[in-house]
């Protein structure tokens, strides 16, 4: 039997007459010892494996929250919004404390027009994640922007925005254009067009047109939509 020993060198304990330590196998008190430690060690073993059993068995098994949110943002996009809802209401009921999925839903709902179940959506997600900045910004848009009059807020839409952009360190051009959506109803059309234009400084290209168009808005005295 050839072991390499510390130093690299080749020994063979049936032929060299020093053979140095011996093999595990034939120490009799080392035997011993690594018994015991196979026995401390082996339940560990077993509840690692049995863990990857089971993470084996989860990818056979139903999809998480993520996979039906992804699912209802693909229906929100092609206006589907009642296949939206129910992928979205999967989500929640696999994972209650899903904000994003709040969020998604409670956007569908205000497309919809269904504004007192998005209020409630948006509401729950700041709820679930007090420090995530979407959720305010969705509920300031929404009273900002609603086309039924019941629901606009300006103050409450300029606290939420203000909100917002806190959270995101004023970095987000979506949130400072909701600011200015929220001022703009509050009827502060200087701070309106203030942030909107920070906003146009770097919003994408797809949504500059309808933001210089609420630009326009703010600058001829009117909040966007008009009341």
């Amino acid at each position: 039997m050839i072991i390499i020993d510390k130093e690299g060198t080749n020994n063979s304990y049936l032929n060299n007459a020093n053979p140095g330590p011996r093999p595990l196998f034939l120490n009799g008190t080392m035997n011993n010892r690594v018994v015991k430690l196979i026995w401390i060690i082996l339940p560990t073993v077993f509840v690692f494996l049995f863990s990857c059993a089971s993470t084996q068995q989860k990818k056979g098994g139903p999809p998480d929250a993520r996979l039906y949110n992804n699912r209802g943002i693909a229906y929100g996009e092609k206006g589907q919004y009642d296949q939206a809802i129910s992928e979205f209401s999967k989500a929640i009921q696999i994972n209650p404390n899903y904000d994003k999925a709040y969020n998604n839903r409670g956007i569908v709902y205000r497309l919809k027009g269904e504004y007192d179940q998005a209020i409630s959506d948006f509401n729950k997600a700041i709820q679930i994640n007090s420090l995530e900045a979407e959720g305010y910004n969705n509920l300031a848009w929404l009273y900002a922007t609603a086309k039924s009059p019941v629901f606009r807020n300006g103050k409450k839409a300029v606290e939420l925005g203000t909100m917002a952009c806190e959270l995101s360190v004023w970095r987000n051009a979506e949130y400072l254009d909701t600011l200015a959506a929220a001022y703009a109803r509050a009827g502060d059309f200087d701070n309106a067009v203030k942030w909107q234009e920070k906003a146009l400084q770097s919003v994408g290209e797809s949504k500059k047109s309808e933001a210089q168009q609420r630009l326009n808005f703010y600058r001829s005295r009117k909040p966007w939509p008009e009341d």
